[in-house]
């Protein structure tokens, strides 16, 4: 469901009393809110060059794990990733790959994809289904990238989490 707001003109010539009105309003918002609708966040959000489309997001030639790049607010459940090619994947040593997994002792990892040796065109977009779904109240995600290597490798993606409220 979505949520429409009403026109002013309706919430000022209303017929019930402002209560009465905003009440209603807030149930709508609720039920829209709780449907289960998708909701994303881009993990990729500042890094690289973000006025050059080739080095938006985050570069495959350099490995890093950026910390708590989300944090959950409320129970949630992981739709799936996806990686949106900025700059055309190339493998050079390693293959890259990107996790997700929690911040603790023992992290759990939620999401993995793994490029392939063969590359990715640029422009290109993959969905990744979680291995581990559910994200309970507090738990932080990291973004771990795995780099190709920088001597030929080549490539940056956006990483988009799509989630849900549970």
């Amino acid at each position: 469901m979505t949520y429409t707001a009403p026109s002013l003109d309706k919430l000022n010539h209303g017929v019930f009393p402002w209560p009465r009105v905003l009440h209603d309003e807030f149930v709508k918002i609720a039920t829209a809110l709780g449907s289960g609708a998708p909701l994303q966040k881009d993990l990729s959000v500042g890094l690289g060059t973000e006025t050059a489309l080739a080095t938006a997001g985050v570069t495959l030639t350099t490995g890093a794990t950026y910390y708590a790049k989300f944090v959950a607010d409320v129970p949630m459940t992981i739709q799936y990733m996806i990686t949106y090619m900025t700059e055309a994947y190339a493998k050079d040593t390693t293959d890259a790959k990107i996790e997700l997994k929690t911040e603790a002792a023992s992290p759990v990892t939620k999401v993995t994809y793994t490029f392939p040796s063969a590359g990715r065109a640029a422009k290109n977009m993959v969905t990744t289904t979680p291995v581990s779904a559910t994200l309970a109240v507090g738990d932080a995600l990291d973004m771990v990238v795995t780099a190709t290597g920088s001597g030929s490798g080549t490539g940056h993606c956006r990483v988009i989490l799509v989630y849900s409220l549970t």
